[in-house]
């Protein structure tokens, strides 16, 4: 049974977003991220961001004495090397991450925190892929459901943070519209969450700042190492979603970046996807414990 409405009923949208409303020209403004279907994000992996974002540095990346290949590059494949020598990083964090690099170039497993169920927190959850994720809107609250995991965002519209935020794995998230784009502002991640797929850790400092809108598709959008540009085409007839996240955190890194990721509109339905089923470590591989709970429900 898909979750995806291709209706307009007030559960996924104000009269405001509808196809077919009479609200104000202001109004009809506000970006329609549902429209009866989800989006899929193209790399696993945090892209640079558009050439002429304000700020100068893109993501923590790869180690470039240790090149990643996909499994679509034409190469054989490589596991993902974080750049533990950026020169963001204090020197707290480039400790982490070369210590999650050890494994890997002593030929074990990494520790990968979406594939050992791990709540992704943010940025991280903007590096699932090849999962749909679809937008609830409504003036109050616009919710972003991901189908890995069931996990949901809640983003409180118009509001301001709250003094004292408790810390969680997706953070406490306000939002307003600018035009055509929808900005997130989170903070109060939980520093057990990572920023990316390269095991770059975060303090309770972080801050996020994202910004969502729906632009036409290029192959100029996505440059991604290694893999030829016409495997990563974008059909400029189609709208994507681009994201461009800015992060900012005074006790991991010595200035603000910035990363970027492309979502594809989804053809499959919304479907439940659960992590923790089927996913122990039956090869002996040292893997990290999926998270479990032994404590009765009741």
């Amino acid at each position: 049974m898909s979750w995806i409405s291709s209706g307009c009923s007030a559960l996924l949208c104000s009269a405001a977003i509808c196809l077919g409303s009479t609200a104000s020209a202001a109004e009809t403004a506000i970006p329609n991220f549902g429209g009866g279907y989800a989006w899929d994000s193209r790399t696993v992996a945090a892209l640079p961001p558009p050439i002429g974002t304000p700020g100068e540095h893109g993501p923590i990346g790869n180690h470039p004495a240790f090149p990643h290949y996909a499994n679509n590059s034409g190469h054989v494949p490589t596991a993902r090397i974080g750049n533990n020598e950026h020169k963001l990083l204090l020197p707290w964090a480039a400790e982490i991450i070369r210590k999650a690099n050890a494994p890997i170039l002593e030929g074990g497993e990494r520790f990968f925190a979406a594939g050992r169920c791990w709540p992704p927190g943010v940025p991280l959850i903007i590096n699932f892929t090849a999962e749909p994720v679809i937008f609830l809107q409504n003036p109050k609250e616009v919710t972003i459901i991901y189908q890995r995991g069931q996990v949901a965002r809640h983003i409180y519209m118009n509001e301001q943070h709250p003094a004292n935020v408790k810390p969680s794995w997706m953070g406490h998230s306000i939002g307003r519209y600018e035009g055509d784009t929808l900005v997130i502002d989170t903070v109060g991640v939980d520093p057990r969450s990572l920023t990316d797929e390269f095991g770059t850790p975060h303090t309770d400092q972080m801050h996020v700042v994202e910004r969502y809108r729906m632009i036409k598709g290029s192959p100029d959008l996505i440059r991604v190492e290694h893999i030829p540009a016409d495997r990563y085409f974008l059909d400029p007839k189609n709208d994507v979603l681009q994201v461009i996240a800015t992060i900012e955190d005074p006790g991991t890194f010595k200035a603000p970046y910035t990363v970027q990721q492309v979502y594809e509109r989804s053809t499959r339905e919304f479907e439940e996807s659960i992590c923790q089923e089927n996913n122990d470590d039956r090869f002996g591989q040292g893997l990290v414990p999926v998270p479990t709970d032994n404590t009765p429900d009741f």
